[in-house]
């Protein structure tokens, strides 16, 4: 019981000074954007399978490239025009506009093959496997 407790405040003493020394970075650091991608991956037989949290941008603002076995996702949010408000003051801000990235490896993909789907502000992309067959480069002679 008593070493319990010692653990329970050792943990509670570094849990604080954890907080205390994010402390800087989480106040100044006002970027949503940076927060903004984060992603799940699954992978089994037949392909990868990532989805990624991407609220509030548009489809067409998302940019997906796929080369040397390395998925990049990228994005740019422009200016959220509904501050730009001559009646009104802005006294808080936290959307923000900026440049965002992922990149994932992921060997042997059939490039060609790769979907991806934007609902709800989650990207899904699916990235099939090469199989024996997709990567069979023989040639037969006639």
């Amino acid at each position: 019981m008593a070493n319990e407790m010692i653990d329970r405040r050792r943990n509670d003493m570094f849990d604080a000074m954890n907080d205390w020394f994010g402390f800087p970075k989480n106040f100044f650091d006002d970027n949503e954007i940076s927060d903004m991608m984060q992603s799940d991956v699954t992978e089994n037989d037949k392909e990868y399978t990532v989805k990624i949290d991407m609220p509030g941008l548009k489809k067409d603002e998302i940019k997906l490239n796929y080369s040397n076995n390395v998925l990049t996702v990228s994005s740019n949010r422009k200016t959220i025009k509904d501050l730009n408000n001559e009646k009104d003051n802005v006294i808080h801000q936290e959307r923000s506009e900026g440049h965002v990235s992922r990149s994932y490896r992921f060997p042997n993909v059939v490039a060609n093959k790769i979907h991806a789907k934007y609902d709800n502000g989650v990207l899904t992309i699916n990235l099939p496997k090469q199989t024996a067959d997709s990567n069979n480069s023989s040639i037969q002679i006639d």
